[in-house]
């Protein structure tokens, strides 16, 4: 298993073959943001491959050795038989060096359904098993309510840290009128 930098058209590719049927549409930015972020080298995207054939995909935003993965997946046809595990390990492998790594998973307590409920219970708890530790911190991005979840080697932020970093990591990556209107960050008092 290997890990490799993608260029904008392998991007645009993954993004066109993959993202758009592993991510709800509520949850993909447009990949013009993508590509610009990666032109303003603030935005990491990775392939994980195992020789010619592609196992999963992680994009990072980053900024310093402050990361947030913005999008995780394995082949569909790979899930559920440990390959999600593996990558997660080689990524935390690989970013060794980080001074945060933040996510966001779907907060089950809004699903829409049961069913919905228990595949965003599932997601959250795939994360958990593999080093990651809820923050205690939920957002609502472009209307999704998400849980801001934290792994590597320096765990333990506090709650406020980890608004700091989500901030900043948006506030870099969207034009301020975008993040105006689609990126609230909940205070403790409102959790």
């Amino acid at each position: 298993m290997k890990i490799h930098n993608l260029t904008p058209d392998q991007v645009s590719q993954i993004y066109q073959e993959y993202m758009i049927n592993d991510f709800p549409a509520s949850e993909l930015k447009p990949l013009s943001i993508i590509l610009q972020a990666m032109e303003a080298d603030i935005y990491d995207c990775l392939a994980i491959s195992e020789g010619q054939k592609l196992l999963g995909y992680a994009f990072f935003k980053r900024r310093g050795k402050d990361y947030l993965l913005d999008y995780f997946a394995t082949v569909k046809e790979l899930r559920n038989n440990g390959i999600g595990s593996d990558i997660l390990h080689l990524l935390s492998e690989y970013y060794t060096h980080a001074d945060s790594v933040i996510g966001e998973v779907e907060d089950p307590d809004f699903a829409a359904n049961e069913a919905d409920r228990a595949l965003q219970t599932r997601r959250m708890n795939f994360y958990l098993r593999n080093g990651f530790r809820l923050t205690g911190v939920k957002v609502v991005l472009f209307g999704v309510p998400f849980l801001i979840i934290e792994t590597g080697p320096n765990t333990g932020h506090t709650p406020d840290e980890i608004r700091a970093l989500y901030r900043m990591h948006y506030q870099t990556m969207l034009p301020p009128e975008l993040y105006q209107k689609h990126v609230r960050i909940k205070e403790a008092d409102e959790c």
